[in-house]
């Protein structure tokens, strides 16, 4: 049968957050984290799940890949490989994967490595919506300097261990120029933490998440946390003069890190309030820094249109800030922007620097999961705790029935269509619960998230709605942009309403999710309010449900009052609530161990 296709696989691989992208003729076909098949978070190793995923979701074989091109930031793929052999990174099962696939350690010249800002440009630029702009890539850590074999990369008199921190770029059509790259120097450091020592913004704010949450992947938290300290209380942990970064070295102020295992819990800490003063501090340099080096951007190059990627991209406060600020028309922001985003950019700079294809795409939404069809969610379902019922008639849809309980009070498990891909839920798994009720966010954090009560929930809109409620008249379809609430609004919503007044808002068009955008419709019949409170649907320390099985799992473990599977919805029966202590206690033993900042 003669190949229909050209197929352009990207793999984020190895380290945290593996990932793959499958390019069907230069379009996304699909896009699949590895976390969401193992159920264990920030998911790393061998990825072959995530290309099994792929491939079997478009019904072709390894074979029919025209072009895989791979990242990973620690090395350049094939480096990674040969020192696996003898190190034993990898896990018996995935060592034994890892050597029966074409993948590991290959021999056809269609697989190929990139370096990572190249990668991270690449999922921005190639699929914004903008035919001329520039791009600003900031994260934690790169790759090295001697490791980027790319043209025109500004690598010449830099240090061969110097690292990626920040890079600059412009663009007009499929065609990517750098501008300017700033570089992680060497450091000392106890054993391998010397990236929390080196002087970049990314660096820094990990530093800052490892010293409160004892993880260097709670940047999020720390960014939730920042509204409630005291402003100017800490001095500054970063310094930009004539466009030079410096971070001054921490000393014994900073004595009092949280250490999983205290007797305390995290939110007892008597350190409390010196953490939320040092995470405002952060917060406030961080925006500082990237308007600045915004501006510095648009200045130099004049440009109109600005695209944002890298791990620092996910923070939606700064993101608002420089939408506001920085004084470009638009920004676009990849809503993978962190490293799982890693496999959209090797896709595209196969598809585009190799192949020498030019750009067609345009990434609208971020729904890149499998579609599942409704016998799996009829299979799922079909527990003995559970009753089931299909609202697809006349008059009584899944969505207006959804609306009604949910003006009620009751909270739901979203799942619908496809998967998003990245770290946020834009409406195909989602949580959502009525925003005018103040103590929705109390009952989200205790009965179904199980987390700190500090973290706020997000609102999702129709995109028409959000200007009257919300400041700023731009488009945020991957909720990765805080706004300020109007004040006439702020008493309606107080579910979504941060502490510093601002929420971290989606909007939705009715041709990018048309179920999540009929259910918004529906609601606002009933209640006036055109929005929802938005949630990823799972639980602290998993990964956002792939599966129906997952969602049912979750719906069975968790304080949700319902679950709406495609037209199907399904509630706790009397035998339910016999079993639920016992249920509860299944899950406890069966989940993996998590900290007490999880």
């Amino acid at each position: 049968m003669p190949k229909n296709h050209t197929y352009v696989l990207g793999i984020n691989a190895y380290d945290h957050d593996v990932s793959a992208c499958l390019l069907r003729d230069g379009e996304i076909a699909y896009a699949i984290e590895k976390e969401r098949i193992t159920r264990q978070k920030h998911a790393g190793g061998f990825f072959q799940e995530v290309v099994d995923y792929c491939l079997q979701a478009e019904g072709i074989t390894l074979d029919d890949v025209d072009l895989v091109v791979r990242n990973c930031y620690v090395l350049p793929v094939e480096d990674l490989e040969v020192r696996m052999i003898y190190q034993g990174d990898m896990i018996d099962r995935e060592r034994a994967q890892a050597t029966k696939s074409p993948l590991y350690l290959p021999k056809s010249n269609k697989v190929m490595t990139v370096s990572h800002h190249l990668a991270h440009a690449y999922s921005a630029f190639a699929v914004c919506p903008f035919d001329e702009g520039v791009v600003m890539v900031v994260d934690g850590v790169g790759s090295y300097s001697s490791d980027i074999k790319e043209p025109g990369q500004l690598t010449e008199g830099v240090n061969p261990l110097a690292r990626e921190s920040e890079s600059y770029y412009k663009f007009k059509g499929s065609k990517l120029e750098t501008l300017k790259k700033v570089w992680l120097q060497p450091c000392r450091g106890l054993l391998s933490d010397e990236f929390f020592h080196m002087e970049g913004l990314g660096a820094l704010y990990s530093r800052v998440s490892c010293y409160i949450f004892a993880d260097w992947n709670k940047c999020g938290e720390v960014m939730g946390l920042a509204p409630y300290g005291r402003p100017n209380s800490f001095r500054p942990l970063l310094e930009l003069k004539d466009g030079k970064l410096r971070v001054p070295e921490w000393d014994v102020e900073f004595n009092r890190p949280w250490t999983p295992g205290d007797d305390k819990k995290w939110e007892a800490s008597p350190a409390m309030k010196h953490w939320e003063d040092v995470a405002w501090r952060v917060q406030d340099d961080t925006e500082k820094v990237l308007i600045e080096r915004a501006r510095w951007l648009r200045e130099t190059t004049g440009a109109k249109n600005l695209c944002i990627a890298g791990g620092v991209a996910l923070n939606c406060v700064a993101n608002g800030c420089i939408v506001r600020e920085a004084g470009f028309d638009n920004v676009w922001i990849q809503p993978a922007a962190g490293d799982n985003g890693i496999a959209i950019g090797c896709a595209y700079y196969g598809h585009l620097a190799i192949q020498k294809r030019t750009r067609t795409f345009v990434m609208k939404h971020a729904l890149l999961g499998v579609d599942y069809k409704d016998n799996d969610v009829r299979n799922a379902a079909n527990r003995l705790l559970l009753s089931r019922k299909t609202f697809n008639g006349p008059g009584r849809s899944i969505c207006s029935e959804t609306a009604k309980l949910l003006s009620e009070g009751n909270v739901f498990g979203w799942f619908q269509g496809g998967s998003e891909f990245g770290p946020r839920a834009l409406g195909n798994r989602s949580i959502l619960a009525d925003p005018r009720r103040a103590e929705m966010k109390d009952k989200l954090n205790k009965r179904v998230k199980f987390r700190q009560a500090f973290r706020p929930f997000a609102p999702i809109v129709r995109y028409e709605r959000a200007k009257d409620i919300f400041v700023g008249e731009d488009e945020s379809p991957f909720m990765l942009r805080a706004k300020h609430v109007r004040a006439e609004w702020k008493d309606r919503i107080p579910a979504i309403v941060h502490v510093d007044g601002t929420a971290r808002v989606q909007t939705v068009r009715r041709e990018h999710n048309e179920r999540m955008y009929d259910l918004l419709t529906e609601f606002e019949k009933l209640t006036g309010v055109p929005l929802l409170v938005n949630t990823s649907f799972n639980i602290k320390g998993e990964p956002i449900v792939e599966t129906p099985r997952d969602a049912v799992n979750c719906f069975l473990y968790t304080g949700i009052d319902y679950l709406a599977l495609h037209d199907m919805l399904v509630s706790k029966n009397v035998l339910y609530k016999i079993f639920s202590p016992f249920v509860k206690v299944y899950h406890e033993a069966m989940v993996r161990p998590r900290d007490a900042t999880d």
